[in-house]
């Protein structure tokens, strides 16, 4: 196997890996991160693409950095092998793996590098070999195929009163086509907590790529004001939330559940199989995730720090 640099406009994948690629895989997306997303096809000795992987890289205050695009949960690494044993499949992924490795070692200096492995990646035994920090993170995913009354008993009683209390109060939940409403809702929340969010992308994701077929949002009313929202994207398996928010000034303690629990029911609607919540590590955010009665899943996290970096991170 090789690797070697694509061409971002010229990007045919094969039809076996068809099944394995997900809406992050989107050439239109992964468009809006130009200059800086650079993708990576995988070769096989007969010149044949067989997997890709893509990444971000830019400089801030002289540091250069390596890390999966903004609100893209992992470096998108999909391959294709048509061996079936065990032994060669692994030694396949080992092989892969030590490419990746030396080409951030020979290709693309930087002084912090994040490549994050999607969930189905359990082994990182090379990294770990050449002295990458390696460490898990985890997401929710729920179970689509359950049926509505099964998913709404795997609420917490906590997410399942607050849904009530929602209707209770005439909270209106309409799924909300105008995204600057949904920008509006998510910049709120990001200032009242005084964290640093990237605007640049999330614009460009709301204005310039989502559509009815690729994502949806739900937004919460009362008295005719949107007080909370939350974001999803989605493909042909999979919804993924992106991103929520709410009005600090007229704060529901059922409005964002509410339009969360909608998400979930329009991505059975849709016939996908898993949502996802594309994780955190924060102990109330993941608690939140957590009382809507998703599986936990673990996901790998590998890190390269370099000179000054490994200080002054």
């Amino acid at each position: 196997m090789y690797l070697k640099k694509l061409d971002i406009n010229s990007i045919t994948y094969p039809q076996y890996l068809h099944h394995q690629l997900t809406i992050f895989h989107q050439i239109e997306l992964l468009k809006i991160y130009l200059p800086y997303i650079h993708i990576i096809g995988i070769f096989n000795d007969n010149d044949e693409l067989i997997g890709i992987f893509y990444y971000f890289k830019k400089s801030k205050w002289g540091v250069s950095y390596i890390i999966p695009p903004p609100f893209v949960p992992n470096n998108g690494l999909v391959f294709h092998t048509s061996s079936e044993k065990s032994e060669t499949i692994y030694s396949t992924i080992k092989e892969l793996h030590h490419l990746i490795v030396n080409y951030f070692k020979d290709e693309e200096v930087a002084n912090y590098i994040r490549f994050v492995l999607p969930p189905q990646w359990k082994d990182t035994q090379v990294f770990q070999w050449n002295q990458w920090n390696v460490k898990p993170n985890y997401t929710y995913q729920i179970n689509l195929e359950l049926s509505i009354d099964e998913l709404y008993n795997n609420l917490s009683s906590e997410k399942r009163k607050s849904i009530r209390k929602s209707e209770k109060d005439g909270i209106i939940i309409k799924q909300e086509k105008n995204y600057d409403i949904v920008k509006t809702l998510v910049l709120k929340t990001f200032s009242r907590q005084k964290k640093k969010i990237n605007t640049i992308y999330l614009e460009k994701i709301l204005n310039n790529w989502a559509n009815e077929n690729n994502s949806f949002a739900y937004v919460a009313y009362l008295n005719n004001q949107p007080i909370a929202t939350a974001f999803c994207v989605y493909d042909n398996s999979s919804a993924y939330y992106l991103f929520g928010g709410y009005d600090f000034e007229n704060v529901h303690h059922g409005a964002g559940v509410t339009c969360m629990w909608q998400s979930i029911l329009k991505s059975k609607e849709l016939g996908l199989k898993v949502f996802d919540f594309e994780g955190s590590m924060l102990p109330n955010v993941e608690k939140y995730f957590r009382d809507f009665g998703g599986e936990l899943v673990p996901y790998f996290v590998c890190e390269q720090k370099k000179g000054l970096m490994k200080f002054l991170l």
